[in-house]
């Protein structure tokens, strides 16, 4: 993040909480900070639930949260007396609802990411990150393998990680309100740009990418 230097306040890692009823997205964010373990780490939100006081920054998903997704970050807000932050591929103005401290999209990359997770628990200000400008074009939003940046649209990033998880195109269209043709250009364009030609492929690639999602026992923590 240009013009933030952070102020270390200790030598333990930013606690970070994540409600997301995409699963795929909690695996995808834990895979995303991996690399930087000494300074961020994703906590299970069992954990998060449960010992409130351990977290230092909320981030959710408000797109599909179910009501029991909504009690839950409304308790861990009340008793972690933090404030929660918008962590989606929505831009602010477009179909988010609610009040927010900030806003953070899921199409940053990893070092700018972790620089403003650690504004926010230091009390910084984190404004350069809150929205996507609409003329942004093709965003890096899986990270560089190879020394070779795949240019995915949130979009494509989007469906890529629900093929990746399992669901037919059919079922991607009914979550994501998009027509069958609609979700195969998507799937045909992202393909291209990730030089696979079969959707085995596909979800072998989103898999080495952090795009597959949790496993029962990551979830339940067991």
């Amino acid at each position: 993040m240009r013009g933030y230097v952070r102020v270390v306040s200790g030598s333990r890692p930013v606690r970070v909480a994540l409600i997301d009823n995409f699963e795929v997205s909690v695996a995808g964010l834990r895979s995303l900070l991996a690399p930087f373990g000494g300074r961020v780490a994703l906590l299970d939100l069992g954990t998060a639930m449960t010992k409130p006081s351990s977290v230092d920054v909320i981030l959710y998903e408000p797109v599909r949260q179910t009501p029991t997704s909504q009690g839950m970050l409304r308790d861990l807000v009340r008793a972690s007396q933090k404030s929660a932050v918008v962590y989606s591929w929505r831009d602010r103005d477009g179909e988010t609802t609610g009040s927010f401290a900030a806003h953070l999209s899921k199409a940053l990359p990893a070092p700018d990411l972790v620089n403003a997770i650690e504004a926010l628990a230091d009390g910084g200000d984190v404004s350069p990150m809150r929205r996507m400008p609409s003329d942004h074009g093709p965003l890096n939003v899986i990270k560089k393998t190879r020394q070779r940046d795949y240019e995915l649209t949130p979009r494509e990033a989007e469906i890529l990680s629900l093929v990746t998880q399992g669901l037919t195109n059919a079922e991607i269209g009914a979550q994501l309100y998009l027509s069958i043709n609609s979700v195969k250009t998507y799937i045909r364009a992202a393909y291209r740009k990730i030089e696979v030609t079969r959707r085995a492929q596909a979800v072998a690639w989103g898999m080495e990418h952090g795009l597959a999602p949790l496993a029962e026992s990551d979830v339940t923590g067991g």
